[in-house]
């Protein structure tokens, strides 16, 4: 019965094969001129170049998540420079917004025009984000470099992955997904640290110190690209498959109306549900139900696009037809929901309701992002020996349901911080668990639409973020206030709006007073509702999860053509071998002959 059941399963999973293979057939002969590039640069590198490559690769994320996790130290003393100040707010939510769209049409320069130029882009925007911040003056030079920064922060973080994937064979794709996110296990204990010490200089210099690390990393990737993309010119045009760039058609190959309509549609969504986290009079504007509207039919417009009438369509047809895109994007994008319920005010609480300094929250904050780490890596490996991904999938986001039941029982306003601690841990694990979807879409496609499918990953990511930001905000805004009328002293229920503005102030009032113990009891009640919405929304995420089809990876790496060297695939281990053996015959040779 046993073997039955794997025939069956084998023939499911064979059918999901041919359709990405027939997928594959047809981009070979319509292939963009960035994937064209790929296939030169992957039969010209060897061994050594993707070592160099990784080891340039894992130093870069190192430094730019250090940059991400500090730079959030500095804005409070950039803030202060400004003497409109008050515009940051705006500014933060404008970066979160480009973070989600930016993604996809990131990705698609990266087919049309190659992964060289696509990196060493990101690296400039990078770079002039980090030097007109730290030479800004005004808030106006501040939220343009604040945007530059944004797309090529976002579009390194992405490159990485799309590496991750240019470079592994299925075996391996799992556990080289989770390589650039490895340095925030450290970075997360020691951003605070690291910030507090450049502080004592200037928070200018928070700054561009990046300006020079970031672009100095990069150069072995970028060189490497480089050298090996000629290389795979040269042995193209030996072979005569070689076609020189045709501009227009690449501008077509972007399909900029489908690229507009995508941009539009999630930014006019996004802006106005962000936005209403600091605004509660955000949802009464008329302006906002109109850009709700137009975001909509932007979207619905790119659904129509795509469908009929685009030649070079951002998503394939084939994408949609999968069941682990289609729930596995899905539950993602309702999980990170649920998740920032819980995340967009942990800190609040801490400091507040549980009377924990700054560093022993942050402390706990960081649980997450270094649960997340350990568990990508973890799941990495499952994957590689397991050769399965659902329930992998599954059992982190049981994970996240456990750890999210265990805050809610202990964010109880009885300081069971060790109780916490336990379970913050389990939701970043479980957390990065679920990331074994990205590898299980990537599964699903073609590797010519693996960019794609990746971006679609980060993007539900970013989505889900934003939607459960401005949840939480609205939560946060409306609740607190009456709990805190309802239990503040008589006298002193007038300073509720000002308790809700600023923790400064809600810490101000001495712990054990009527007035502290109101202000705890409102922040752990209203906080307890947002994470019980929260458990509800990544308990549907479970259920969703259930549905994602489950695949032979053997079968789906067996279906592949990575047209050259490709890290656990075509030749990267077993030219390691040779090299040794080689190397043992030569220093044999002298001994045979005497």
């Amino acid at each position: 019965m046993a073997h039955e059941t794997d025939q069956k399963d084998l023939s499911i999973d064979v059918a999901d094969v041919e359709s990405v293979a027939m997928a594959g057939i047809k981009s070979e002969t319509t292939k963009m001129a960035g994937l064209a590039d790929l296939d030169g640069i992957q039969r010209s590198w060897n061994l050594k170049t993707l070592i160099v490559i990784w080891i340039s690769a894992l130093l870069m994320s190192f430094a730019t998540n250090l940059n991400n996790q500090t730079s959030a130290s500095f804005t409070s003393y950039a803030t202060s420079s400004f003497a409109s100040a008050p515009l940051l707010g705006t500014i933060t939510v404008v970066q979160a917004v480009v973070t989600s769209v930016a993604l996809q049409p990131l990705a698609r320069l990266a087919d049309v025009y190659g992964r060289f130029e696509m990196f060493s882009f990101s690296v400039v925007l990078i770079t002039i984000g980090e030097i007109m911040t730290a030479s800004s003056n005004t808030v106006s030079v501040y939220a343009g470099a604040q945007v530059f920064w944004a797309f090529g922060y976002i579009g390194i973080a992405l490159m990485l992955q799309i590496l991750a994937g240019d470079t592994s064979d299925m075996y391996n794709r799992a556990l080289f997904s989770a390589i650039p996110l490895a340095p925030s296990i450290i970075t997360c204990w020691i951003a605070g640290p690291v910030a507090s010490g450049i502080i004592k200089i200037t928070w200018r210099w928070g700054f561009g110190i990046f300006a020079i690390i970031i672009p100095t990393l990069a150069l072995p990737v970028l060189v490497s690209l480089y050298i090996n993309k000629r290389k795979g010119t040269k042995l193209r045009k030996a072979e005569g498959t070689y076609k020189p760039k045709n501009h227009l058609q690449n501008f077509i190959q972007l399909d900029p109306l489908g690229l507009l309509l995508l941009a539009a549609g999630l930014s006019l969504l996004l802006i106005p549900i962000s936005l209403s986290t600091s605004d509660k009079n955000t949802w009464k504007a008329g302006h906002t139900i109109a850009e709700l509207v137009v975001g909509g039919v932007c979207l619905i417009g790119l659904a129509a696009w795509e469908t009929k009438w685009a030649r070079w369509p951002i998503f394939p047809k084939t994408i949609f037809k999968s069941r682990t895109v289609i729930f596995g994007l899905l539950a993602l994008l309702i999980n990170y929901v649920g998740l920032y319920l819980l995340q967009s005010y942990l800190l609040y609480y801490q400091m507040i309701a549980a009377d924990l300094s700054v560093n022993a929250a942050t402390n706990i904050y960081m649980l997450i992002p270094f649960g997340g780490s350990v568990g990508q890596f973890g799941s990495g490996f499952l994957v590689k020996y397991v050769k399965r991904y659902k329930w992998i999938i599954v059992s982190g986001y049981a994970a996240i349901v456990l750890g999210m039941g265990l805050s809610y029982k202990y964010i109880n306003g009885r300081g069971q911080m060790p109780q916490l601690v336990v379970s913050q841990l389990i939701l970043g694990i479980g957390a990065g668990i679920v990331a074994t979807i990205q590898f299980g879409i990537q599964a699903s496609i073609s590797q010519a639409e693996m960019a794609t499918g990746t971006a679609l990953y980060y993007t539900a990511v970013g989505v889900g973020n934003a939607i459960g930001s401005a949840a939480a905000g609205g939560i946060w805004s409306t609740l607190l206030p009456r709990k805190l009328r309802a239990n503040l002293p008589a006298d002193s229920v007038g300073a509720a709006e000002e308790i809700v503005g600023s923790v400064v102030v809600a810490m101000s009032y001495a712990w054990g007073t009527p007035i502290r113990d109101a202000i705890n009891e409102s922040y752990t009640s209203v906080f307890r509702t947002m994470i019980l919405a929260g458990l509800v929304l990544v308990s549907v995420a479970l259920v969703i999860s259930l549905f994602i089809h489950d695949q032979n990876i053997r079968e789906v790496d067996d279906s592949r053509d990575y047209k050259g060297i490709v890290i656990g695939k075509t030749g990267a281990v077993d030219a390691l071998k040779e090299k040794v053996h080689v190397g043992q015959e030569e220093k044999a040779t002298p001994t045979e002959n005497s």
